[in-house]
């Protein structure tokens, strides 16, 4: 029997990590009418951080408490935790198919960005690719003066702040590896959770007759039952998704990897197909395949002039 090619072991991983990546999104859902956003986001970073710290010393990596960079670890987890409790929020209010490919517009996002802070030569037809990629994304919002629903920004905010975090995490990398960072995160997540959600009570926006407000800010509930036993397997799930992602991405050629990535968007359709009898319309599909072809050609050209813009770190 032959052995299987690194580039084979590595789409395995990732369609792996983004089968459990989908179950975790599967899981928030099911929480949103009772447990806060933040609390999620806490108890996930807790599992992490403690499954990470077994890892760790399982393969006799260090532990590192300090980092090179210790403001760009601050603005890039206070932005990785804002823009997912508003991926969050969407998820519980829009059908999973929809939130789920508004959120793969972070690639454009990451081209963009990387112009401005790393100075990388963005070619005409990424340029054009990233214009087409938002085509889609209004095709799928469908903005209407008198219709518009908010909540289709939150994952294309989302997908604004995680691409920011992840040229943040670009220009860390030089001193901090991939596991500090991770750490840094999950330390800084732990921290800013809490006050994120006592200043939100101070300011009485969970009081707000708002479904965003009252999933993101309300009261924190403790008490040992099923939902507590949902939020530890959300972050195992993450841990999990992680540890195959990040395989996937260290034994194959990223631009093989990423548009593996993309298998998310089949499992949201059959989510909410199957579980909450969503039925997303033929423009929509529309918008969501815009979407999917314009983030495989951005990381078939970056393959192309041999640069790793969008596809040297995963989606999620």
């Amino acid at each position: 029997m032959s052995k299987l090619s690194d580039n084979t072991l590595s789409i395995i991983c990732i369609l792996i990590g983004m089968t459990v990546f989908s179950l975790q999104d599967v899981l928030i859902r099911v929480l949103s009418d009772e447990i806060s956003a933040f609390q999620i986001l806490f108890t996930r970073s807790i599992v992490g951080i403690s499954l990470l710290c077994i890892y760790l010393k399982y393969k006799k990596i260090p532990i590192i408490f300090t980092s090179h960079y210790p403001a760009l670890t601050i603005l890039r987890t206070v932005l990785f935790l804002l823009g997912f409790a508003l991926f969050y929020v969407a998820l519980a209010n829009l059908p999973f198919a929809i939130a789920t490919s508004l959120f793969f517009t972070s690639p454009f996002f990451v081209t963009v960005l990387s112009k401005f802070f790393l100075k990388e030569d963005i070619g005409i037809r990424r340029w054009l690719t990233v214009g087409f990629g938002f085509i889609g994304v209004i095709i799928i919002v469908n903005p209407t003066l008198d219709e518009f629903n908010y909540y289709m920004l939150m994952p294309v905010i989302c997908a604004l702040a995680y691409a920011s975090a992840m040229i943040m995490i670009k220009l860390t990398s030089d001193k901090d590896s991939v596991y500090s960072q991770t750490f840094h995160f999950y330390l800084t997540a732990m921290i800013l959770c809490p006050i994120f959600s006592l200043l939100g009570a101070s300011l009485g926006l969970h009081t707000v007759e708002n479904k965003a407000l009252d999933f993101m800010f309300r009261s924190w509930d403790f008490t040992m039952n099923n939902n507590m036993f949902i939020m530890i397997a959300i972050g195992t799930t993450a841990v999990v998704a992680f540890i195959f992602t990040l395989n996937a991405y260290r034994l194959g050629k990223p631009y093989i990897v990423a548009p593996f990535e993309y298998i998310l968007l089949v499992w949201a359709i059959i989510y909410g197909r199957l579980i909450w009898g969503e039925v997303i319309t033929l423009q929509s599909y529309l918008g969501m395949a815009i979407i999917v072809a314009g983030g495989i050609y951005i990381f078939y050209r970056e393959k192309v002039n041999e640069q790793n813009l969008s596809i040297d770190k995963p989606l999620r």
